[in-house]
């Protein structure tokens, strides 16, 4: 033991360095809520796991803002690699010029769901998002939506707040070739409903999202009128969430959200544990 303390000083590491920050790594993702204690054990440490405090980023929750300004201010590029997801809100604290910075240090995230002001600097910056959330309109004021554009070709999640009617995104939705889950927030005519589930090619989900107004009988009276025009495709699910911006981090995060409470949902009525001509889901 003599011999060890002579040669080893107590901070250094006891396993090579890229184990430990592996082992280090995998306790910050699986566990994030340890991450504020886990940067205190050594510096190396908070070199290694800092980053992944940032994986999910959103700037309508207060406490995260003046975080996520001071490392934009003082930290190089690399240490944003980590980042994941963003959700951009309202917050007084955070500008539009705040929201170009951080896409421009974050080109490659997996979702990106944002408020109007904010949408239209995405066009040009982000190239592989997955699952999108946000207004059409905004990123088209001219009433041209190009679903054709590089930001959109990867998208599998889309989540449609604009209403959709013959004039608006329904017709550009289906030449999305990644689109496998689609939900839109307002009420649709029955035929674009039916239309979308033909015509986009993979899709697998698609929700009509409910505002937390809404209870269980007042949506099983949607479905009905859906369902006595024709529209009976399992496929078509009507969510009532309670807390939509708390669920989209849920999801970030790798916990179910609303779209993993649908494709369950769907499975189940598919596997015929469930009627098929059910259609809501307001817990998961």
């Amino acid at each position: 033991m003599g011999t060890m303390d002579a040669t080893l000083p107590p901070s250094d590491p006891f396993l090579p360095a890229d184990l430990e920050r592996e082992i280090f790594e995998f306790a910050s993702a699986l566990h994030p809520g340890t991450i504020p204690a886990l940067l205190r054990v050594a510096r190396r440490v908070l070199v290694w796991i800092e980053p992944l405090l940032y994986t999910v980023i959103r700037t309508d929750a207060g406490r995260m803002v003046p975080a996520v300004l001071r490392v934009m201010e003082t930290k190089p590029p690399s240490f944003f690699s980590s980042v994941r997801h963003i959700c951009i809100g309202s917050s007084p604290s955070w500008s539009v010029d705040d929201t170009l910075t951080l896409l421009r240090l974050c080109p490659r995230l997996e979702s990106f769901a944002y408020l109007p002001q904010h949408g239209k600097l995405a066009m040009g910056v982000l190239i592989e998002v997955q699952r999108w959330s946000g207004c059409l309109v905004v990123l088209f004021p001219n009433g041209a939506i190009d679903l054709t554009l590089p930001l959109f070709q990867r998208v599998t999640h889309m989540d449609v707040f604009d209403g959709l009617d013959s004039s608006t995104p329904n017709r550009g939705l289906t030449t999305m070739p990644a689109l496998t889950h689609l939900s839109f927030s307002r009420s649709v005519p029955v035929d674009i409903i039916r239309r979308l589930l033909d015509e986009c090619a993979h899709l697998r989900i698609l929700i009509n999202m409910l505002p937390n107004s809404y209870d269980r009988s007042r949506a099983e009276k949607i479905v009905a009128r859906h369902q006595s025009a024709g529209m009976t495709d399992v496929r078509f699910v009507l969510v009532i969430c309670r807390n939509y911006w708390s669920d989209w981090e849920v999801g970030a995060r790798g916990g179910v959200d609303f779209w993993a409470a649908a494709e369950a949902f769907v499975a189940r009525k598919r596997r015929g544990e469930i009627e098929a001509t059910c259609a809501v889901i307001e817990e998961w």
